[in-house]
């Protein structure tokens, strides 16, 4: 299967629009459910395309948020800025208001506790290189919207840690700034005015052209069938979830106690391995 990406398009980018589209890729690709396997609850998402829901789901959460800021505030999704093979690169939100310029990424780490200083991210112990990233991204934002607005930008960062056990931060960096995703826009409202409302016009109307981002890439189509495709999946798997648990109470309830539940849990795993094959 040919490898298609999100239409070039910020001001019609949907929020996760590039995991939605590699999301699919990979389902449509992936054999269908068994009627058995739908009946006892194994979701219908693989190994392989389930970090792909999650990090749609977890910028969907984003972008939400990000549209309680209101009219004020310009916001973007799904920014292409560059391509590392058939990998296109991409900003997952930007935001821009009289508090200035801001490019969101987002990070799912469900139950994971988070550490980070102005120099450090660590997941559980883990580094991971997301300042160092973000610091590379401003810069490359700054020239994009720079040149075609031909004016100086500005642009700052944020880290939207979403689902977290806990978040700690040490000596913030000056320009990225680590949030859980509900602190996001609190945080953009409280921030000093820098730009005109002329400025915000001007950055602002360059952010909505195709001609400023990456434009390479094949485009995919229209928002509205995206939309509907990943809504109904998204049924789906909460089906699914829904199902394993109606299942498991049941069958513990009957009278065969824990050796069912277990035994039905293994089943479920057994049948998700047997999927992702």
């Amino acid at each position: 299967m040919t490898r298609t990406t999100p239409h070039a398009g910020p001001a019609v980018n949907l929020p996760g629009q590039y995991a939605i589209v590699e999301l699919l890729r990979l389902y449509d690709a992936a054999p269908p459910r068994s009627r058995f396997a739908s009946l006892v609850g194994l979701s219908p998402l693989s190994a392989e395309s389930r970090p792909w829901f999650e990090a749609a789901e977890s910028e969907i959460r984003v972008g939400e948020t990000l549209a309680e800021l209101g009219e004020e505030w310009l916001v973007f999704h799904a920014l292409p800025v560059g391509a590392e093979g058939s990998r296109i690169e991409h900003i997952d939100h930007i935001a821009i208001g009289k508090s200035g310029v801001y490019i969101i990424d987002t990070t799912n780490h469900a139950g994971q506790t988070v550490w980070a200083s102005q120099r450090a991210f660590l997941v559980s112990g883990i580094r991971h290189p997301y300042i160092r990233n973000m610091e590379y991204e401003m810069g490359r934002t700054e020239r994009l919207l720079g040149s075609a607005a031909g004016i100086s930008v500005e642009v700052s960062g944020i880290l939207a840690v979403v689902a977290a056990k806990s978040i700690t931060v040490r000596d913030r960096h000056r320009d990225v700034t680590v949030l859980e995703v509900g602190a996001v826009t609190p945080w953009l409202r409280a921030r000093p005015i820098v730009l005109t409302a002329e400025d915000v016009c001007t950055i602002g109307g360059v952010a909505a052209l195709e001609s400023t981002w990456y434009r390479g890439g094949e485009p995919v189509g229209d928002r509205g069938p995206l939309q509907e495709r990943f809504a109904a999946l998204r049924r789906d798997v909460r089906r699914a979830r829904r199902l394993q648990v109606m299942w498991a109470a049941g069958l513990t309830v009957l009278g065969a106690g824990g050796f069912v539940a277990v035994t039905y849990a293994i089943l479920v795993g057994a049948l998700a391995t047997i999927g992702s094959r």
